[in-house]
């Protein structure tokens, strides 16, 4: 895989401090991803890889990293978003969120600082989350949520909605699916659609999706 992205160094921190927490625990995932996307008309289908990095640093730090890198014949695709999440009170947290998606003559950046309230059931959890642009705070926005749902034994289905109102207005929807094979690997499948307006939100400036499969391991 090329040069990912600034969120690397997010997970490359996220990797090292692990180490450093006696409680800390990762769930890796390494997937095949099938691309989908096209750009004001101009069509782009290619293949490369997904990362998932989804974990807590402590009882009170959670955190998780998607990395899609690929390539459309001479044109390389970067989708990224990573968020860690500091649990202030028992159902609020403050969030740091960041993302990048790179494909052609779209090349947009997002980091957020925000709040989030979170609600955690055996087996049902959910997170509605809202930030501000770092660099233009208060007048970007991101907000959304995610529901985690305990499928059966050894099973969990996590969907996600966010909203970025930024320069180019953008919108994800991801859905991953884990089935543990063994006590640390699973298989993991997902969906990832992804779309961007202009400044005004009146044309759609990118659209598509991301399809990938693979497997995890829990340390």
């Amino acid at each position: 895989m090329r040069n990912l992205c600034p969120l690397c160094l997010l997970m490359a921190l996220l990797l090292s401090v692990t180490t450093a927490f006696s409680q800390a625990s990762i769930s890796a995932g390494l997937s095949y991803g099938s691309f989908n996307y096209d750009i004001s008309g101009t069509k782009y289908t290619g293949d490369g890889g997904v990362l998932n990095l989804d974990g807590k640093l402590s009882p009170a730090i959670t955190y998780n990293l998607s990395i899609s890198d690929g390539k459309f014949d001479d044109v390389v695709l970067n989708n990224s978003e990573g968020s860690i999440t500091y649990t202030v009170f028992p159902n609020i947290g403050i969030d740091f969120m960041g993302s990048q998606i790179k494909l052609a003559t779209v090349q947009e950046t997002d980091t957020s600082l925000g709040i989030s309230y979170n609600l955690y059931a055996p087996s049902f959890g959910i997170k509605l989350f809202a930030g501000s642009d770092i660099n233009n705070y208060g007048k970007f926005y991101t907000y959304g949520t995610k529901l985690n749902l305990g499928v059966s034994q050894g099973s969990s289905l996590t969907i996600s909605y966010k909203t970025e109102d930024r320069k180019q207005k953008a919108t994800t929807m991801d859905a991953r699916f884990n089935y543990d094979l063994t006590s640390n690997i699973g298989l993991n499948l997902g969906y990832k659609s992804t779309e961007t307006k202009n400044a005004a939100g009146t044309a759609i400036v990118l659209k598509g999706n991301t399809t990938y499969a693979g497997i995890t391991y829990k340390f």
